[in-house]
C-alpha cells in the first residue's frame, strides 16, 4: 500500500516541476506577476492598476508608423466582413 507521505511528496514534486516549466518563459512570469498585483489590489479595494508605460501610451492613440498594429486592425475588419458575408450567403 502506498503511504500518504509518498503521495504528498509526489504531488508536491509534480507541482514544483510544472510551476518551474510554466514560469520558465518571461511572458508567463509577467502574466503571473500582473495577476498577483490585480488580486492584491482587489483585496485593498484599489482600482488603480500599474500598467506598462507602453500600454498607457498605446491606448486610444494610433501611431501611423506602427504597421503591426494596422495589420491587426485590418485583419480584424476583414474577418468580420467575411463572417457577415458567409452568414448572408447561408441565409439565401
Amino acid at each position: 500500500m502506498v503511504s500518504n507521505k509518498l503521495i504528498t511528496s509526489t504531488l508536491v514534486a509534480t507541482a514544483v516541476a510544472a510551476g518551474s516549466y510554466y514560469l520558465g518563459k518571461e511572458e508567463n512570469r509577467e502574466k503571473v506577476y500582473h495577476s498577483i498585483k490585480r488580486v492584491k489590489a482587489r483585496f485593498k479595494n484599489e482600482t488603480k492598476e500599474d500598467h506598462e508605460p507602453y500600454l498607457r501610451e498605446k491606448v486610444g492613440h494610433s501611431d501611423p508608423h506602427d504597421f503591426g498594429d494596422h495589420s491587426m486592425v485590418g485583419e480584424g475588419a476583414v474577418y468580420s466582413v467575411n463572417y457577415y458575408n458567409k452568414n448572408e450567403s447561408n441565409d439565401n
